[in-house]
């Protein structure tokens, strides 16, 4: 008999990339026939970056692309997602429905039997009925990020009238921002400025509210879906959250799974847009154990010049060796160029690099603490490893993502969004020197064992994967 043939399609984000493309290891690893999706642009993106021969792949683990266009580079992140969006609303069922027929008719493959998509990209559940194959969506983000998304609707409910009324100034709408929204399952406690950054403008609310219509009739149709996270972590909020489809799996840490595998061949196979920069690694090696703050706000995120000099200073100020990855993109409009003076200061205690292995560096001994933007794949991967963080979300999810970290979990401090040089150089001290960072990194260590608990093999996590694997992709 033939192998079953999954086919795996990340939205065209690299946040978006790593933890699906470790879904389809896994998926490989389990005897399955694997086709990976990328985008032509980011495909080349990843050949640039890693080298010609970088998606060679493994027997039965290949990459396909679609010609789907991206958006022109703009200082203006939200801008291009929304870009992206309405790309992939317009283009993208119809160029990876021609792409499945084509791996359908070549004779080297088995025929395709399932697929895993992402749940931005949950156009691909038509294939479902079309193709009489089980269409499964991984959302990549928490089930708390997805609550918050889910009740967007009665956020704006909220929100209209305050956004149209001209009189009600700055301190009316901070007022609005910190009213609680205890109503929503599985968010008590839940304050508006925690929930989706996506509503905070009069803007946004028309594109959100026309993307998430059609979205929960699709999402309702898929055969299942998959949370990025594990039942000890977010235990409450994933049974609020599995009334709302047909089978919800929480499987998570997907890394933790991997790295059970004996054997190294997936380690050959990444999808990094950018160049990892492997002096990082080296230099840890050369500090102390735990003397180093970790400094990376992800591959969205940005910041302006006067942020990333009062950010600089405060590192500087704090006295402690850091590790800050600055990509070329990070700051609005500009290349990421640090002041002269600041360099000077910090020669020797600090290191700057444009991207990195940040798993490889989370886990490494001489990393005591992460700065980081909360995304989720940052969240999780800070959980497995042990690590304290100071919260410092930009946009979305993040901010529930933050608000969990430092209240429910006890594993972070937020840094205020309009920060100063004196408030990143505190927080660094209390994580690094103080009895609240020694605590903080007791939690973290508790997380950490739950989350490795949870992918033994009767840890909740494997059961979910393997009940996934045999009933749903293999049914």
């Amino acid at each position: 008999m033939s192998k079953p043939h999954v086919v795996c399609v990340p939205f065209p984000l690299q946040g978006h990339i790593n933890p699906m493309l470790k879904l389809a290891k896994l998926l490989h690893s389990k005897g399955f026939h694997v086709t990976f999706v990328n985008t032509e642009f980011n495909h080349n993106r990843i050949l640039d970056s890693r080298g010609p021969n970088a998606l060679n792949g493994l027997p039965d683990f290949h990459f396909a692309t679609i010609p789907l266009p991206h958006p022109p580079s703009n200082s203006n992140t939200t801008l291009n997602l929304r870009a992206l969006h309405e790309t992939c609303r317009k283009d993208f069922l119809n160029l990876f429905r021609h792409l499945v027929g084509e791996l359908n008719n070549t004779v080297s493959n088995p025929p395709v039997t399932c697929v895993i998509s992402d749940a931005v990209l949950n156009y691909s559940v038509t294939l479902s009925e079309d193709l009489q194959i089980p269409v499964v969506l991984f959302w990549s983000m928490g089930a708390s990020g997805f609550m918050s998304l889910k009740h967007f609707h009665d956020q704006i409910k909220q929100f209209i009238a305050f956004l149209k009324d001209p009189s009600i100034g700055a301190a009316g709408m901070e007022k609005n921002l910190d009213s609680l929204m205890e109503w929503i399952p599985g968010m008590k406690g839940a304050k508006v400025r925690d929930l989706s950054e996506f509503s905070k403008t009069k803007d946004e609310i028309n594109v959100m509210e026309d993307s998430s219509k059609g979205g929960r009739e699709r999402d309702s149709m898929a055969s299942a879906i998959i949370f990025h996270t594990f039942d000890a972590l977010e235990s409450q909020i994933l049974k609020d959250v599995a009334a709302f489809f047909k089978r919800v799996f929480s499987i998570s840490p997907l890394q933790l799974f991997l790295d059970q595998i004996p054997d190294e061949q997936y380690s050959s196979i990444e999808c990094n847009l950018w160049n990892e920069d492997a002096g990082c690694i080296k230099w840890l090696d050369s500090k102390q154990p735990n003397s180093v703050i970790y400094v990376n706000f992800g591959s969205i995120t940005v910041m302006t010049v006067e942020q990333v000099v009062e950010l600089a200073w405060g590192l500087a100020n704090s006295n402690h060796n850091f590790l800050w990855i600055t990509r070329p993109d990070l700051i609005m409009g500009e290349s990421a160029i640090l002041p002269p003076e600041f360099l000077t200061e910090t020669k020797g205690r600090g290191f700057i690099a444009s991207w990195c292995p940040q798993e490889e560096i989370l886990n490494h001994p001489s990393t005591a603490g992460f700065l980081t933007h909360c995304g989720w794949n940052s969240i999780l991967e800070t959980i497995s490893s042990g690590t304290p963080i100071i919260c410092w979300p930009f946009f979305g999810e993040h901010f529930v993502n933050s608000r969990k970290s430092c209240g429910e979990w006890g594993i972070g401090m937020e840094l205020a969004s309009d920060f100063r040089r004196d408030d990143v150089e505190k927080l660094v001290k209390v994580l690094m020197e103080e009895e609240k960072g020694k605590m903080m990194k007791e939690k973290a260590l508790e997380w950490k064992k739950l989350a490795e608990e949870s992918v033994n093999s009767n840890g909740s996590s494997s059961l979910n994967f393997n009940y996934l694997v045999n009933e749903i992709l293999l049914s």
